[in-house]
């Protein structure tokens, strides 16, 4: 057996960084920049009112009450044609430039306007409600790097630069392949002994939640013909994912065919529970992670290993699940054989994170899973932690509380 973050790092090392495409800004959202973006333009583009109401000179105003005279009305999208004299004001709306002379601006609601003239009722203070040029962004300024993820806030920066293509890494397309007699598509007729595929459905789901496309190969029987067969279909992927088929057993043959002519085996077993009994290797010279069957199993290390393969190869900066330390509600005991991935339920318990597991831990147990936010690591050794202690996490599910 060798370590999560040795076998981790092989894995790495052998999956590429695909190449960027030129996608549309109306695509590009959870894509993944290839390349920073520098702004060259200053955003606002001018001074401009961030409040409906009226640009005084901030002298004019000295206690509340002053009347003033509107010299002009400025609508947004708008230009001020005459600066503001001594005793006058400007009404003027959201995003409007200010005029010359004004260097404040007066909320409507803080005023009362009648026949040409307006009350002042709040005395503003200089440089008050205005949006300055370049407040946001300055000419020249890196904005987004390259692997940054593209989010609703970071397109709207990218439009509010105008714009309307950007590089993003290649989405790799991921051949998805459950094995094994005992499990069965969901749909088909089966006995009612059979099995249903779950693991097909978490994987694609895993698959597409992390902006790449998954490609279904279906269920491979416990046959070498069957299994060759399906994963052949693989052949213009740029990752092989297989549940099952990677333990001890006589019929688990994803394994064994890693090791036939044209194909690698890099290792096998790792240092983790669950999830001891993964493969990595090639399958045609396409990259391939072989995953434990056990619904967990299959999550658990999908999380430790293809996850940062399949955002590596899209070009992310961040491919790690997000770690932080909370206090134990419960006490825990472990063997401390392997490093151990217990899932958590991650709560905020007034101002501090606190973390229990989600009930039985078994590798079946996959609403161990949908109870979850996180993973308690316990390291290799650790066989005891009392309640109150504190204890790392990982959190996969990002509606964790902050």
């Amino acid at each position: 057996m060798i370590p999560v973050e040795k076998a981790r790092e092989i894995i790495l090392n052998k999956v590429p960084v695909l190449p960027a495409e030129r996608v549309s800004l109306e695509s590009a959202l959870g894509r993944f920049l290839a390349e920073d973006i520098i702004s060259a333009l200053d955003i606002p583009p001018f001074d401009n009112s961030a409040m409906d109401g009226y640009a005084v000179r901030s002298e004019d105003v000295k206690t509340a009450g002053t009347t003033l005279e509107i010299a002009s009305v400025l609508p947004a999208g708008g230009f001020p044609v005459q600066p503001v004299g001594r005793g006058q004001t400007v009404k003027i709306m959201t995003g409007a430039p200010i005029p010359e002379g004004a260097d404040a601006v007066v909320r409507r609601e803080d005023t009362h306007e009648e026949k040409g003239c307006v009350r002042i009722n709040k005395v503003p203070l200089r440089q008050e409600n205005i949006r300055f040029r370049g407040e946001d962004i300055s000419a020249g300024q890196r904005v987004l790097f390259a692997g940054d993820r593209l989010g609703p806030a970071q397109i709207g920066v990218l439009a509010s630069l105008r714009c309307p293509f950007v590089q993003a890494g290649q989405r790799p397309l991921v051949a998805i392949l459950a094995t094994g007699d005992e499990i069965a598509e969901l749909g088909e007729e089966a006995s009612d002994r059979a099995i249903i595929s779950s693991n097909s459905y978490t994987l694609i789901s895993l698959v597409r939640s992390l902006g790449a496309v998954p490609l279904y190969l279906g269920i491979a029987r416990d046959q070498r013909p069957d299994l060759k067969a399906r994963l052949s279909r693989a052949y213009r992927c740029d990752l092989v994912i297989t549940s099952g088929g990677v333990s001890m057993g006589d019929f688990d043959l994803v394994r064994e065919i890693m090791k036939e002519h044209g194909n690698t085996l890099d290792f096998w077993t790792v240092d983790m529970k669950p999830g001891k009994p993964l493969a990595f290797g090639s399958l045609g010279g396409i990259p391939a992670i072989g995953l434990p069957g056990n619904p967990v199993s299959t999550m658990t290390s999908f999380y430790q290993f293809a996850r940062p393969a399949i955002l590596k190869m899209q070009g992310a900066r961040q491919i790690l699940l997000p770690r932080l330390r909370a206090r134990l509600k419960d006490a825990l005991k472990n063997k401390g054989d392997r490093t151990h991935f217990i899932r958590g339920l991650l709560e905020r318990i007034d101002d501090e994170l606190v973390v229990s597991p989600t009930g039985p831990q078994g590798s079946g147990i996959l609403t161990s899973m949908a109870r979850g936010n996180c993973f308690m690591v316990l390291p290799k050794g650790a066989t005891c932690l009392d309640q109150g202690s504190m204890v790392e996490c990982e959190v996969f599910d990002f509606g964790y509380p902050q």
